[in-house]
């Protein structure tokens, strides 16, 4: 893809027209004037009759899709949902007003955008609202990894042009880039694009991290290497150092955007749904994933929170409460919201856990309650024998994986051991549960990784070591490649060091402790 410059600039600007109906106005291409007069009429909760379907609804906007006289397009209303948003959009202008104006110029200079087509403000039951309106661009799916050649040098071209003639898209990731059928990129939601000098090459760095972020070595990963050679060539100036500013920026970018995530885990976004309540009700916030069974799972939960039954077990902690779909932790409130933000954390890290379901904050005691897997505990499973020779390997390769997803993203787990750890045997997969012990470190901090090493280290000599060194090796393998594939380069001799130490210790405390426990039905009590 050769570079879009900017044109000498004789063409004539566009001209929209103004419409107004029910008090709100906009500006428009002429041929929609009539068709967007007849919406405005119509407040956004009513659309649906007018033809346009819901693609996405946030505190902050809600996204439409459908047909304005015949011409396909979507609409992004911006919602001021606090006083910040209001007080922002009363000094600097509304937020679909000027996304709209940067389209208009970004396509005026040969950026390829989505075409504007209107912006003004609508009418909702909350009052009236900012809108941007933009020509939908025909058959095109968002970038995704991993990515054709084609598209990923395309993609690369595109950003290092935007980065050359001073862009700075803070907000440009795959799912603000549309890929048409011949695989030409084109930009959507500029709305955090702003213009400036040629940034350095740390920003630039910045900004490859976060497209690249869905992959675990960034714009370093092998899947993003012709990406990366595409952005390398397609400027007229050579970019030294840049493997080493991308590096460091993956690893920035990972650690701020974990905090980020985990603080979605109590605000209504993409991931998270706080359902309204009044003073002296539950505060009940869900998860949002796109599973069948969800909408049951959570009447489910409101049954389980009314009427709990016999709990499982009761500690210090609090109790546990089990039954064949759910399980139902009671905690303090503080405690109750690190359990449910550290579930957050490791699916950030895509570390293999239940999914969490909801999180009930009461005065006195709260509830968090995930899904119940119905397989045995990793200190099960080795006690009957469940696992052949050969799947030994691959279990430990699996589990220092998952352990090394843990430690690379900065996170420790406290209680890491072989009864929290469930096992699927068919698919040698192995997922984390009781996360009460889960905390994060800077990314460059080590402490409590050779602790968590030296826990399952105790514990695997407590099952009578299956396997022998070979099983060892591969967790280690596994563990040190895993971070090596995120970037991190773990010390790996202190902790295993400090491993070992622990191990003894650990051992000397918890005599027994890989045996597994009398009375469990099954692994799936995973609430210990």
């Amino acid at each position: 893809m050769v570079p879009p410059q900017p044109p000498p600039g004789n063409d004539p600007p566009p001209q929209f027209a103004t419409v107004a109906n029910g008090g709100v106005r906009a500006q428009v291409v002429p041929a929609l004037a009539e068709a967007l007069t007849a919406l405005l009429a119509v407040p956004v909760g009513a659309w649906a009759a007018h033809g346009f379907a819901v693609v996405k609804a946030r505190t902050v906007r809600l996204v439409l899709r459908g047909e304005l006289a015949g011409v396909p397009c979507h609409f992004k209303v911006y919602r001021a949902h606090t006083l910040a948003d209001r007080a922002r959009d009363h000094l600097r202008g509304p937020r679909g007003q000027r996304e709209f104006e940067r389209l208009v110029a970004l396509q005026q200079a040969g950026w390829p955008v989505a075409a504007p087509l209107a912006a003004g403000m609508v009418q909702d039951t909350s009052g009236a609202l900012s809108f941007v309106a933009t020509r939908t661009v025909p058959a095109a799916q968002p970038f995704a990894w991993p990515a054709a050649p084609d598209a990923a040098a395309r993609a690369g071209a595109l950003l290092r042009a935007l980065h050359d003639q001073g862009f700075r898209p803070g907000d440009l990731h795959p799912g603000n880039l549309l890929l048409d059928a011949q695989a030409a990129p084109w930009l959507i939601d500029v709305d955090g694009m702003e213009r400036g000098d040629p940034p350095s090459l740390r920003l630039r760095a910045r900004g490859l991290a976060f497209f690249c972020q869905d992959l675990d070595g960034g714009a370093l990963d092998p899947h993003a290497a012709v990406l990366r050679r595409s952005y390398e060539t397609a400027g007229t100036y050579p970019l030294p150092d840049l493997t080493a500013e991308l590096a460091a920026a993956t690893r920035t970018w990972r650690s701020r955007a974990l905090v980020g995530f985990g603080r979605r885990s109590s605000r209504d976004c993409r991931h998270t749904e706080v359902a309204v309540a009044r003073r002296g009700q539950d505060h009940w916030t869900w998860h949002r994933d796109e599973q069948p069974d969800t909408a049951n799972l959570r009447h489910h939960c409101l049954e389980l929170v009314a009427a709990p039954p016999p709990p499982q077990k009761q500690g210090r902690r609090g109790g546990v409460f089990l039954d064949d779909r759910v399980v139902l932790k009671q905690r303090s409130r503080a405690a109750a919201q690190q359990l449910w933000r550290a579930a957050y954390w490791l699916h950030f890290a895509k570390v293999d856990a239940p999914g969490p379901l909801g999180l009930c904050l009461r005065r006195g005691a709260s509830y968090v309650a995930s899904r119940r897997l119905p397989l045995p505990t990793l200190a099960e499973a080795l006690a009957a024998g469940a696992l052949a020779p050969a799947n030994l390997t691959a279990v430990a390769r699996k589990l220092g994986e998952q352990v090394g997803r843990l430690h690379g993203h900065g996170l420790r787990n406290r209680d890491l051991k072989f009864d929290n750890l469930l096992l699927d045997p068919a698919a040698c997969r192995v997922w984390m549960v009781d996360l009460d012990g889960v905390r994060r470190n800077a990314h460059s901090d080590w402490r409590g990784a050779g602790a968590d090493l030296g826990r399952l280290l105790a514990a695997y000599r407590g099952a009578n070591a299956p396997g022998g060194a070979a099983v060892l090796r591969a967790f280690v393998r596994g563990w040190w490649r895993t971070q090596r594939q995120l970037l991190v380069h773990p010390p790996v001799r202190r902790v295993v060091a400090r491993a070992l130490v622990r191990a003894g210790e650990w051992a000397s405390a918890h005599p027994g402790a890989a045996a597994p426990r009398r009375g469990r039905e099954d692994g799936a009590a995973q609430a210990n």
